[in-house]
């Protein structure tokens, strides 16, 4: 009785160090920055939060906006907070897109985020 009584206590334990790592997402950690037409996006993350920046070539920066993510599956989803506060149209349609769940990649110096290649910047 005892020896099934040890089993099954290891098993438990077993199970639940299982599920905490399952349950750890991916996290990322540092800048990156990537530019199209004229566009550019600035990502800093910290844990599960972000602070994304969005210029635009002639009117410098129109959006600085607080979100989480979840990376699971090889896909990037954000919950952006405050995207009603955002006026500049082109920022508009970047946070749109980054709102649609895409595929992700992490590279040595790089994320790839859909279609779009983020460089990592330097600390």
């Amino acid at each position: 009785m005892k020896k099934s009584l040890r089993i099954l206590a290891l098993a438990l334990v077993l199970v639940t160090v299982v599920a905490a790592f399952a349950s750890c997402g991916k996290k990322l950690s540092g800048t990156y920055s990537a530019e199209i037409f004229g566009t550019g996006t600035k990502m800093t993350f910290d844990g599960k939060n972000v602070k994304i920046a969005i210029t635009v070539t002639l009117l410098g920066e129109v959006a600085s906006l607080d979100a989480t993510y979840k990376i699971k599956d090889d896909k990037i989803t954000f919950e952006i907070a405050d995207e009603d506060e955002i006026s500049n149209e082109l920022a508009k349609k970047v946070v749109a897109e980054l709102e649609k769940p895409a595929a992700f990649e992490e590279g040595d110096n790089y994320i790839k985020i859909g279609d779009v290649k983020y460089t990592k910047q330097a600390d």
